[in-house]
C-alpha cells in the first residue's frame, strides 16, 4: 500500500477512512478508484489540506453548506465546484470514527445487516459502513442537494436594474477607473463621467 504524508482529495478519491498507526496517531487510509493510499494525517485534517489546496477553508465550507441547506447538522463539504467535489461525513466531523466519502465515485448502496450498509462505488470497490440506511440516504440527499443548488446558482445570470432613474458607470482608464452615477436623462460625456480612482 502507498504510504504518503499529505493528500489532495481528488476525482478518483472514493472514500476516507480513520486509521490509526502502531503508535496510536489517528491516520487515513484513502481509496482511490484504482489505489489504496496510507496518509499520514487525519480524515478531517485531509478535508481542511483539500479545501485550502483549492482556495476555500474549512469554516467557510461548513458555513456555505449550512446557509444553503437550512440548520442541519453534519453538512456535506464542497471542496471544489470546478472539480464536483463533495464530501460527506457519515458521522459528525469531530468524531474520530467519522468515514467521508465522496459523492461523485458513489454508484448505489443497499442494506447489509443491522445498521450497516454495503456501498459500492463506481470503480466496482465495495465497503461496509455502520450506519443505517435511513441515515445514510439521508446524508447523501443533503449531498445531491448542495450540489444541485451551488450548480443552480451558478447559472443564473446577473441581473442589473437600475433604480431611481440612474445607472452606475465605469470606465477604463489609462491610469485606472472612472466610476460616476448618471441619471438616465443624462448624456454622458468626458467633462460629466467622475473621477479616476
Amino acid at each position: 500500500m502507498l504510504e504518503m504524508t499529505k493528500y489532495v482529495i481528488n476525482k478518483k478519491t472514493c472514500i476516507i477512512f480513520p486509521h490509526y498507526d502502531e503508535f496510536g496517531n489517528l491516520i487515513a487510509i484513502v481509496i482511490e478508484s484504482d489505489l489504496h493510499i496510507i496518509v499520514k494525517m487525519s480524515p478531517l485534517n485531509i478535508i481542511k489540506y483539500s479545501l485550502l489546496k483549492y482556495g476555500s477553508g474549512y469554516q467557510g465550507a461548513k458555513d456555505g453548506a449550512k446557509h444553503i441547506l437550512g440548520n442541519t447538522t453534519m453538512n456535506p463539504i464542497m471542496l471544489s465546484e470546478k472539480f464536483e467535489l463533495y464530501a460527506i461525513p457519515t458521522k459528525s466531523p469531530t468524531n474520530k470514527e467519522c468515514v467521508w466519502f465522496m459523492l461523485g465515485q458513489y454508484k448505489f448502496h443497499k442494506r447489509d445487516g443491522n445498521n450497516q450498509l454495503k456501498v459500492i462505488f463506481k470503480n466496482g470497490f465495495p465497503v461496509k459502513l455502520d450506519v443505517s440506511q435511513k441515515s445514510f440516504e439521508n446524508k447523501l440527499q443533503k449531498g445531491y442537494r448542495l450540489k444541485d443548488q451551488i450548480e443552480e446558482i451558478g447559472q443564473q445570470p446577473f441581473n442589473y436594474s437600475a433604480s431611481h432613474g440612474c445607472s452606475v458607470v465605469v470606465e477604463s482608464l489609462e491610469n485606472g477607473y472612472a466610476i460616476r452615477k448618471v441619471n438616465h436623462d443624462e448624456e454622458i460625456t468626458d467633462e460629466n463621467f467622475g473621477d479616476v480612482f
